[in-house]
C-alpha cells in the first residue's frame, strides 16, 4: 500500500524542518548561512507543506488500502490522550476565567473554552478506550467531531489576531498547526464513526503527517526557549500542541502497522464489530449477516420440505393412478371373457324339439363334444 510510503520522505522532511525550527532559539541572529529568523521560519513551513505534498502524492496513488480501520489497544496513545485531556480541561478552564475576569467578554473566545472542555471529555474517552480497549470509537461518534471544531475555532482566533499587527510578529506556525490538526481530527472522527468516507484513512495520513511536522518542533521550541516562569498557564499551550503532535504520531504508527487492504479486509473478520443491519445501515463497510443467513437457511429448509412432500404426493398419485388403471383392464378383460364364455341359464331355449333330427353326421359330432366337455 503506496499511503505507508509517505513516511519515507517525512523523516528526513521532518528532521530538517525541527533543526530549522530550534536553530531559531540556538542561534537568534540567523547567522546560519546567513538567514535570518524569519527566513528559518519560512523553510521549516516549506519543510512541512513538502511532507503535505508528497502524503497528497502516496495517497492519491494508492488503490488498495481500506476505507476502514478499528483502533487497537495502543498504551502510549491512550497514555498521552490522558495528559492531553488535562491540558485541554486547564486551557479551557482559563480561558473562561480570563474572559469573565476582566469585563470584556469575548463569545467566540468562550464558545472555544467550552469547547476545550468539551474535547478533554473526549480525550478522556479516548485515551481510557486505547488503554483498556472497552470501547469501541464507534459509539462515542458524535463526541469525536468536537476536537475538530475547537482546532477550528482556535485557528479563526489565531488568524484574526494577525489583523492587529505586523506580518513579520505573526506566529504563522500556530496557524499552520490548527490548520492541519482541524483538518485530522475531523477524518480521525469520520474513520472512528465508520461512515461512508473512503478517503478517511487516507487523509488520516495527508493531515496527520504535515500535524507531526509542524507541532512538535513547534512545541519544544516554545518550551525550551519562551517558557515562562512567572505564569504557568501562559505555558499550556505549547506543551498541548507539544502532546497533541505525539498523539497523532502515536495514532498514525498504529494505522501504518495494522491496516488492512480491501482484499484483506474482505477474509479477516475479527476486528469487524458485528452490525445489527435492522437498527442502522453502513454502507463500504464489509461485514456478514448471519440474521439473514439463519432466515435464508430456514426458507430453503421449509421449501425442501415442501417439495419432498410435493414430490411424495405426486408420486403417490401417480403409483395410485397405475393401480386403478390396472383393476380396470382386468376387469375389462374379465368381462370380455365372460361374455365370450357366460352360459345364461335363465333363458328358455326357442330351439324346435326335432332340430337334432336336421342335423348331419358332422354337426352331431360336434354337439356330442360340447355336451361331454360340458
Amino acid at each position: 500500500m503506496k499511503s505507508k510510503l509517505s513516511w519515507i520522505p517525512f523523516v528526513p522532511l521532518a528532521l530538517l524542518g525541527c533543526f530549522l525550527k530550534i536553530g531559531q532559539g540556538l542561534l537568534p541572529e540567523g547567522s546560519i548561512l546567513g538567514l535570518s529568523n524569519l527566513a528559518l521560519e519560512y523553510l521549516y513551513l516549506g519543510c512541512v507543506a513538502l511532507i503535505f505534498v508528497f502524503a497528497v502524492i502516496f495517497t492519491a496513488v494508492d488503490k488498495k488500502i481500506a476505507a476502514y480501520y478499528l483502533p487497537r489497544r495502543n498504551i502510549f496513545a491512550g497514555i498521552v490522550g490522558l495528559v492531553l485531556a488535562l491540558l485541554l480541561a486547564a486551557d479551557g478552564a482559563n480561558a473562561i476565567f480570563r474572559n469573565f475576569s476582566s469585563g470584556k467578554v469575548d463569545v467566540l473566545g468562550v464558545v472555544g473554552a467550552v469547547l476545550a472542555l468539551l474535547s478533554a471529555i473526549v480525550f478522556i474517552v479516548l485515551g481510557l478506550s486505547y488503554v483498556f480497549r472497552r470501547k469501541e470509537g464507534k459509539q462515542f461518534s458524535l463526541l469525536n467531531v468536537i476536537p475538530a471544531l475547537y482546532f477550528g475555532i482556535e485557528m479563526i482566533l489565531s488568524f484574526v489576531s494577525f489583523t492587529t499587527i505586523s506580518i513579520r510578529l505573526a506566529d504563522v506556525s500556530r496557524l499552520i498547526c490548527y490548520v492541519f490538526a482541524t483538518m485530522f481530527f475531523f477524518n480521525y472522527a469520520l474513520m472512528l464513526s465508520l461512515t461512508k468516507a473512503k478517503r478517511a484513512v487516507k487523509n488520516c495520513f495527508v493531515f496527520g503527517l504535515p500535524a507531526v511536522a509542524v507541532m512538535l518542533p513547534y512545541g519544544a521550541y516554545h518550551l525550551a526557549f519562551s517558557f515562562n516562569s512567572e505564569s504557568i498557564m501562559d505555558n499550556v499551550r505549547p506543551l498541548e500542541l507539544l502532546m497533541l503532535g505525539l498523539f497523532v504520531l502515536c495514532v498514525l504508527i498504529e494505522i501504518s502497522v495494522h491496516v488492512k487492504s480491501e482484499e484483506e479486509l474482505e477474509f479477516v473478520t475479527d476486528d469487524i464489530p458485528e452490525i445489527d443491519v435492522s437498527k442502522e445501515k453502513v454502507e463500504g463497510f464489509i461485514a456478514s449477516n448471519q440474521g439473514e443467513d439463519d432466515n435464508d437457511t430456514e426458507q430453503e429448509q421449509n421449501i425442501s420440505v415442501l417439495e419432498s412432500r410435493d414430490t411424495e404426493d405426486f408420486l403417490y398419485q401417480e403409483q395410485k393412478r397405475e393401480d386403478e388403471e390396472e383393476e380396470d383392464s382386468e376387469e375389462k378383460k374379465a368381462e370380455a371373457a365372460n361374455f365370450l364364455t357366460e352360459v345364461y341359464e335363465g333363458d328358455e331355449d326357442d330351439r324346435p324339439k326335432d332340430y337334432e333330427a336336421r342335423l348331419d353326421e358332422i354337426d352331431k359330432l360336434i354337439l356330442e363334444i360340447n355336451n361331454q366337455a360340458d
